[in-house]
């Protein structure tokens, strides 16, 4: 007997900007993810993200 896939959403959620202490400004984003199943909704963790810090496309490249 197969059960049919079991479609999960996870989204971020409560998003709201905060300081990042690397590159000292208002340029990291924080909040919940919360996780959307047939059963309901899920707070599962909570994320963070630096605009400056964490954008792979703006990494200085190193010449060796």
């Amino acid at each position: 007997m197969q059960s049919a896939p079991l479609r999960v959403t996870v989204a971020p959620a409560d998003v709201r900007e905060d300081w990042c202490t690397v590159c000292k400004a208002y340029t990291r984003l924080v909040g919940s993810l919360a996780l959307l199943t047939p059963a309901g909704v899920s707070t599962v963790g909570s994320w963070a993200w630096c605009e400056i810090c964490d954008d792979p496309g703006d990494r200085e490249v190193t010449r060796g």
